[in-house]
């Protein structure tokens, strides 16, 4: 049968103890190395998932500040471009009145000297019919008389060309 032994007894006392010095001294301390170790692991899935959704903003701000900058350049570029608008038709009013005032400038130089030519024709019409009435009448007639005679009849010609121009 069986019989009582006492080193198996012993052996489970040895087991038992074996296994308190082992949970005492072996698994407790893997137990905290290991809890310890997760923590750390989850910390550190902790600190990634903020870092990724502290660049995920990062990366929504920017492309926000993309779009502003773009619209800005669009803006600018409008900007330029009415304003190159508004200065070409400045531009264009400036060359049409300066044209304008050189063709008045121009038409005025023209009618001065027209005038002026006319007044020089008239004169030589005058010393031509003032030298053909000396031939006519023979004789030299007095330098104030031929002065009226000039006056007098450079007077009808300029009233009959006052009323011709108009």
């Amino acid at each position: 049968m069986l019989k009582f032994d006492w080193n198996f007894l012993v052996a489970i006392i040895n087991v038992v103890v074996f296994f308190i010095l082992m949970r005492v001294f072996l698994f407790k301390p893997i137990k905290r190395v290991l809890d310890k170790r997760k923590e750390l692991i989850n910390k550190q899935l902790q600190d990634a998932q903020d870092a990724e959704t502290k660049a995920m903003e990062l990366k929504k701000q920017y492309e926000e500040k993309m779009d502003g900058a773009n619209d800005e350049s669009q803006k600018i570029i409008s900007d330029a471009k009415e304003n190159a608008k508004e200065e070409y038709a400045r531009i264009i009013e400036k060359a049409e009145t300066d044209a304008e005032k050189l063709m008045n400038s121009a038409k005025k130089q023209a009618q001065a000297e027209r005038e002026n030519e006319i007044r020089l024709a008239r004169e030589s019409i005058a010393n031509l019919a003032m030298d053909a009435a000396e031939k006519v009448v023979g004789a030299s007639v007095s330098d104030k008389t031929n002065s009226d005679i000039f006056d007098e009849f450079l007077n009808e010609s300029s009233d009959d060309n006052g009323s011709e121009n108009q």
